[in-house]
């Protein structure tokens, strides 16, 4: 058993657990990061080893901070979007990853973190638009 194993054999949550293990085992691009949070405090899932060795505790802790604050200004509910329902997930897209957000109440959810390998409709729209890199 690797280190990713372990980690994720140590998460509590079984349905989180089994997203990280579909996550890591079936994405097209590598899973960096993934946490889930409540309100300011998060319980950290999964870190690659990538990810490990590119940030030290306290910068990790810094940019989990920040993928956190970002994720509690996306409520799952949305009073002037009201008619569209609810907010199921919110996805950036960024040169080198993909963060996507998933509320599941209003000061709750998981983030996961993966490589940008492609995404064909952002680098179409890119292109298209004349995005420089």
């Amino acid at each position: 058993m690797d280190e990713a194993d372990e980690a994720i054999e140590a998460v509590e949550d079984t349905n989180l657990r089994g997203l990280v293990e579909e996550l890591h085992e079936n994405a097209d691009a590598s899973l960096r990061l993934a946490f889930r949070y409540e309100g300011e405090e998060y319980d950290l899932v999964h870190v690659s080893d990538e990810v490990d060795a590119q940030y030290t505790d306290g910068e990790l802790e810094e940019r989990v901070k920040t993928l956190l604050m970002k994720a509690l200004g996306d409520p799952p509910q949305e009073q002037a979007l009201y008619d569209f329902g609810e907010l199921n997930s919110t996805v950036r897209f960024f040169d080198e990853v993909i963060v996507a957000v998933f509320p599941d109440e209003e000061w709750s959810g998981v983030v996961v973190v993966f490589d940008r390998e492609e995404s064909p409709l952002v680098d179409t729209t890119l292109d298209y638009l004349n995005v420089d890199d």
